[in-house]
């Protein structure tokens, strides 16, 4: 479909100018570079999963033409569409997206090593949401009812996570599936809840802090400008953990047996009973996945 800034900016009820500063304020990157990225990572995963025409899949992903779209193609990904396909078709995991060029930030992550455990998980499949992932919040809505189940073998107190097994889950179009998960003791709980059971391998990750409803930006300044001037590479074998350290599993099991709300109160369902300004003052870690690089990537 064609989605223009005009229109946008008009539904929201602000002039093009003013949506375009909010927008870039508030997503770290233009409108047309948003959309840019979406429809060209939705045509990536289709040139590696399915055996589509180019030429379809540039009308899907929104280009004009084939020439259009495989000049955009390369600009991001370094190779035409025809010898991307052929060199990656089938990869689970794609290979480092060539950086745009870098927006004025100051962000900074802490390089940490995550150590190996277990996880209890949930997984849920859907779009992201434009004030809310509902594919995360039913995934936490599924550990909730399980912890809520357990009987004390889980405690309240524990830090829940989300787990993006692939990047670009959390970045494309298409429906993408997140893991809501705690760290367990596995001797500790029954066997019915095995099948729930990941088990994270650990590793270096890049852990930037986010504070707002929409992550993707501090996520794209990640991927796209910090990872191109340093030492390190995106590791697209483990997953993407973004958490908080002001979140216990109690903050959302309290609210899923609600069945009323108080005077005044605006409570998203989505949100498991955190309103909106709620969750905007939450500040979540989100940790990237890296491998050490002799030299500063491309």
């Amino acid at each position: 479909m064609s989605i223009s800034l005009q229109n946008i900016a008009e539904s929201s009820c602000y002039s093009p100018v003013h949506f375009q500063a909010i927008f870039s304020e508030n997503m770290g990157e233009t409108f047309s570079e948003y959309v840019l990225r979406n429809r060209l990572f939705l045509a990536e995963r289709r040139l590696i999963e399915t055996h589509e025409k180019l030429n379809d899949l540039a009308a899907l992903a929104g280009f004009s033409s084939q020439a259009n779209f495989t000049r955009a193609f390369k600009q991001w990904f370094d190779l035409s569409p025809a010898r991307y396909r052929r060199q990656y078709f089938g990869d689970k995991r794609p290979p480092s997206v060539k950086s745009k060029v870098k927006r004025r930030t100051s962000s900074a992550p802490k390089v940490e090593y995550h150590s190996k455990c277990s996880l209890l998980g949930c997984s849920a499949k859907g779009f992201m949401s434009a004030q809310y992932d509902h594919t995360l919040w039913a995934a936490m809505g599924q550990l909730c009812d399980i912890v809520l189940g357990s009987k004390g073998a889980i405690p309240l107190s524990s830090k829940p996570i989300y787990l993006a097994l692939d990047v670009m889950d959390l970045t494309r179009l298409e429906d993408g599936t997140k893991m809501a998960a705690v760290q367990i003791d596995k001797s500790l709980v029954s066997a019915e809840l095995y099948p729930y059971i990941y088990e994270f391998s650990g590793g270096l990750y890049a852990t930037f802090s986010h504070q707002g409803l929409l992550p993707e930006q501090t996520l794209n300044i990640g991927m796209f400008d910090w990872l191109s001037i340093s030492h390190y590479r995106f590791d697209w074998t483990r997953p993407v953990i973004m958490g908080s350290g002001k979140l216990a599993l109690d903050n959302f099991t309290r609210n899923r047996t609600r069945t009323s709300l108080g005077s005044g109160e605006c409570v998203f369902s989505d949100g498991l009973g955190m309103s909106v300004s709620e969750i905007e003052r939450v500040q979540i870690d989100i940790s990237l996945p890296i491998l050490v690089n002799s030299e500063p990537s491309s």
